[in-house]
């Protein structure tokens, strides 16, 4: 028998149609969980726990034995695994979130708030409603990690002008953003090669690390996580 859907909230936003539903009954054990749709495609899900909080655990790794007071720039909310895992690392003062979505963030702190452990609710949190690309385009500030979660990764983007995130322009303004020996982690569910050899001809190295995650029926799936460093 197929579990059972329940829609919690449709909107329609600048961006398109966005729809936050969850399903019940999941492997017989009675466990919600939440997917977020995107125009009619899957963005993001409450059962890929542990390859979000991966991708937060591999970008400050290399950090935490060089420097303390960290200062991160996370692009992508979604459910709040990522930021979660950042606020438990060693060493992180402050993480400016950027988010494109109100509503996202609103499930974020009401539906996800257990499930993140009240992550937005930190004070070392800065929440920011705007697209990745203009903030970064418009601030001042540098950073120790910048870690990238606002598509399925570059080769499934919740919008096409997020394609430019993943080419040199984009590379080379986070690379100005990186503080030295800074890191750049980019979540993806799918390999890219082409985008790992633009990393490698902006950064000079690059990396792609598979974490293991499981889909909405506790099944067993890989996922990759992109990282380098600035020099």
């Amino acid at each position: 028998m197929e579990p059972e859907k329940v829609i919690l909230s449709h909107v329609v936003t600048p961006n398109g149609e966005l729809q936050l539903q969850q399903w019940m009954d999941i492997n017989g054990d009675n466990r919600a969980v939440y997917e977020i749709i995107f125009n009619g495609v899957f963005l993001m899900a409450s059962y890929n726990e542990l390859s979000e909080k991966e991708l937060a655990n591999l970008a400050i790794e290399p950090l935490v034995l060089e420097r303390q007071d960290l200062r991160v720039l996370l692009g992508g909310l979604g459910v709040g695994y990522t930021l979660q895992a950042l606020l438990a690392c060693e060493g992180i003062q402050a993480v400016d979130v950027v988010e494109i979505e109100d509503h996202i963030i609103r499930w974020a702190k009401s539906y996800f708030s257990k499930l993140n452990g009240h992550a937005c609710f930190d004070p070392r949190v800065r929440l920011i409603n705007m697209n990745i690309w203009d903030y970064m385009l418009s601030t001042g500030k540098t950073y120790d990690a910048i870690i990238l979660d606002v598509d399925n990764g570059p080769t499934w983007l919740a919008l096409e002008r997020n394609r430019r995130l993943y080419e040199e322009p984009g590379l080379v303004k986070v690379k100005a953003l990186l503080r030295n020996g800074g890191v750049f982690g980019v979540w993806a569910a799918q390999k890219c090669m082409a985008f790992q050899k633009r990393l490698e001809e902006v950064f000079g190295h690059a990396e792609s690390i598979t974490v293991k995650d499981r889909d909405r029926g506790g099944r067993s799936t890989d996922y990759f996580i992109y990282r380098t460093r600035s020099s």
